[in-house]
């Protein structure tokens, strides 16, 4: 008797310890969560700031006796801004690896887990609509350019990005629907 109370002791103890063990663990992934998200966040703004300069200084210029003269620099600005989307992309990733298939305590930690994938949705497809806005402008320009008789041709801006449904709810959030 004496031998069953101590095993069925040390069983109850150790369940506890584990579960305590546990709980420490899931609330040190959580501030890991916090942390990441912030760093997400930090990056989500930087992205901001960078497409609202694109278009007070570059976008918003975009006028056809000038395109050809701006171009390199049309190019360097738009490829800045897709390296700070490559950033948020590097911070979705350090939030999958937290987020996914988890469920935590925490309503805040959780809603930044389901949160960050709907910012990441919009980034990329503001940043896809963004690049498709600047190639509708070129070809434009071109068309203008060869009715015209001119060799005067510019080239696209190229991206191997695409249209990004990250949640996989079939919207394309941030994207102007044709």
């Amino acid at each position: 008797t004496i031998s069953i109370i101590m095993i069925i002791s040390g069983v109850v103890c150790s369940f506890v310890v584990s579960l305590k063990e546990d709980q420490k663990a899931t609330q040190a992934r959580m501030v890991v969560v916090n942390d990441t998200f912030e760093e997400f966040n930090a990056s989500v703004t930087g992205y901001e700031t960078s497409r609202d300069t694109l278009y007070t200084e570059s976008l918003s210029n975009l006028f056809y006796d000038t395109l050809a003269q701006n171009d390199a620099m049309f190019k360097e600005k738009l490829n800045n801004y897709e390296s700070i989307v490559d950033d948020v992309i590097k911070n979705v990733k350090k939030m999958d690896n937290l987020c996914k298939d988890v469920y935590y305590p925490d309503s805040s930690v959780n809603s930044k887990c389901s949160n960050y994938k709907i910012i990441y949705e919009q980034v990329g497809n503001y940043f896809i609509e963004d690049i498709n806005l600047y190639n509708s402008t070129i070809k434009t320009y071109n068309e203008q350019q060869t009715a015209a008789g001119t060799n005067l041709l510019l080239e696209e801006y190229k991206t191997v990005k695409k249209y990004v449904d990250y949640n996989k709810d079939g919207v394309f959030e941030g994207k102007v629907e044709d």
